[in-house]
């Protein structure tokens, strides 16, 4: 098919490549005329809209042309050219798909109600130690009503109750935090001394929203997604807080893989989690039937947040530990698979083998996104340490883990090209 787009002598195009990459405009001219009906046709099979097909196409020149040095053998440029026309369409009909909030249009603590559109610096932190004495369905209630925006009405009907009960449920909440926050004024407490048992730093962390609690967002539609390919695994909710000499007396050294500087510390002892699996490592036993877990939420790494990195960010984790002649890594790589596709269906994506120190194999997954490769999970099969330590027998079970990023994957699926903006951002 490329030779009839571009015509049975290959040489005269071999050449102009060579040439466009040491820089002859006249050349990358040539190029693109032979090129453009194919660039069109791809866009339009993509896009299913000729005028954006013709932005494709303008954009895929562009980017074609700054990267034609990384272009290493010329024969190869008509599919390397239809590669990134795919990629550039994609991401418009992506983009298609998402609106974007302001980054200031939803503060980091929600407000009560519209007359409390503001908050000063000491209200607000009061607020996020308040907020963490609500029970869990509690903090969800908040978390979809105050940055999901949803209805009370919408509230109701996935609760099972009607509006006016709803309206009386989020009423309770209101007084309940009203009251946390004006008792801390009343004795006197200081903002950072909110929560004498958490640093002032760790409070406003916790009380961040849970995305995955909210559908709209692009991290919560991907969970949902993620949950089709997994829906014989039971859901558990596990701990953000960890005991961590606890966890190191019972995992072993090798639950901690990085480097204890990114630790988020309450004190000597504890920490926020900095990942799923040592939580749910430490939270679940084999009792005799398989174990089919999943977990999903928020974790902590102490970072300097930028476009591609949060101190706060959202995983999920599967757990599968069953017989051997039940289980082998293969099996679980076929899962992986279907959730790829099913999120990024048509994307390439490579298989790297890693290491962690609670796996005897494991392997990193990338997706190729115009050009670049971004790691989006993980996977591996746990030691027999690690089985013995869930419970199992290490001569008859095997265990193996997979761990989501979930805002890394909601960015490639959604077009979305800061982080920063995934927790402002819904999908229509």
């Amino acid at each position: 098919m490329i030779g009839t787009i571009i015509g049975p002598d290959m040489e005269p195009l071999n050449d102009w490549v060579l040439r466009a990459k040491a820089g002859d405009l006249e050349a990358y001219g040539r190029l693109v005329a032979a090129t453009q009906a194919m660039v069109y046709a791809v866009a339009v099979s993509v896009l299913r809209d000729s005028s954006l097909a013709e932005d494709a196409a303008q954009e895929t020149y562009l980017r074609a042309f700054r990267r034609l040095a990384d272009l290493e053998d010329p024969t190869r440029f008509a599919g390397w050219l239809r590669r990134i026309v795919i990629t550039v369409a994609l991401n418009m009909r992506r983009s298609r798909r998402l609106t974007l909030l302001c980054l200031d249009d939803v503060p980091e603590i929600p407000v009560l109600d519209e007359a409390e559109a503001r908050w000063s610096q000491s209200q607000r932190l009061r607020l996020a130690g308040a907020m963490l004495t609500l029970t869990t369905e509690e903090r969800r209630l908040c978390d979809r009503r105050y940055h999901g925006h949803w209805s009370t009405e919408r509230l109701a009907k996935d609760a099972g109750v009607d509006a006016p009960t709803m309206r009386k449920r989020l009423q309770r909440i209101r007084e309940k935090l009203r009251k946390e926050m004006e008792v801390a004024e009343q004795r006197g407490i200081r903002p950072e001394d909110i929560r004498s048992d958490f640093p002032a730093r760790v409070v406003e962390l916790l009380a961040q929203p849970q995305l995955t609690d909210v559908p709209e967002n692009p991290v919560g539609r991907t969970l949902d997604t993620l949950r089709t390919v997994y829906a014989d695994f039971a859901h558990t909710e596990i701990p953000e807080i960890i005991d961590f000499a606890a966890a190191r007396s019972s995992v072993g050294d090798d639950a901690l893989y990085l480097d204890p500087l990114e630790l988020h510390r309450i004190d000597e002892g504890r920490i926020l989690r900095y990942d799923l699996t040592l939580p749910l490592l430490l939270a679940v036993r084999y009792q005799g039937s398989p174990l089919r877990i999943w977990a999903a939420g928020k974790v902590y790494r102490l970072c300097q947040a930028d476009a591609t990195h949060l101190e706060v960010f959202h995983q999920a984790d599967v757990l599968y530990l069953d017989e051997r002649k039940h289980l082998d890594p293969w099996r679980m790589t076929g899962l992986v698979l279907q959730s790829i596709n099913l999120l990024l269906p048509g994307r390439s994506v490579k298989i790297v083998p890693t290491a962690y120190p609670m796996c005897s194999q494991a392997w990193d997954l990338e997706v190729e996104d115009d050009g670049r490769w971004s790691e989006v999970l993980a996977w591996g099969v746990f030691t027999d340490k690690i089985v013995r330590h869930l419970g199992g027998d290490p001569q008859l079970h095997t265990a193996v883990g997979v761990g989501y990023g979930l805002e890394r994957l909601a960015m490639l699926r959604y077009g979305i090209d800061d982080i920063r903006k995934i927790d402002m951002a819904s999908v229509a």
